[in-house]
């Protein structure tokens, strides 16, 4: 019975290895590199900056939040330990600009874009700085 017993247990054990093993092998990505980090940024100041034009020509709802979801999209791409405070302060402001948007608030959202634009430019500045 005891021999049954760890028999049963080695078996579990080496099944488990070989379901855990692949699993753990696939799901690590590469870090970003640093000019990958530095596309990221561009990209996510340049669709700001759209977004708060957009915002300013009254242009129709729904572009402008597909420039709110470009945006986002790239602004976590932004792979910086550095930057990773004021990015995350932006994509806050970003996701209340947006809502405010969505309530029919213009104002307020090309207000908050106006900080998130400021932001994103920060965000850049530190990362060049390192």
């Amino acid at each position: 019975m005891d021999l049954l017993k760890k028999v049963i247990l080695a078996l579990f054990v080496s099944i488990s290895m070989f379901a855990i093993a692949p699993a753990a092998i696939a799901g690590v990505p590469e870090p970003a590199t640093r000019e990958e980090v530095i596309e990221s940024i561009e990209e996510a100041i340049k669709f700001s900056e759209q977004t708060l034009a957009a915002l300013k020509a009254n242009e129709s709802k729904k572009s402008v939040l597909a420039l709110f979801k470009a945006t986002k999209k790239e602004s976590k791409k932004i792979e910086s330990t550095p930057v990773e405070r004021t990015r995350s302060k932006a994509s806050q402001k970003m996701g209340k600009a947006r809502l405010a948007f969505k309530k029919g608030n213009s104002e307020k959202a090309e207000e908050l874009m106006t900080e998130v634009v400021e932001l994103f430019k920060e965000v850049q500045k530190i990362h060049n700085a390192i």
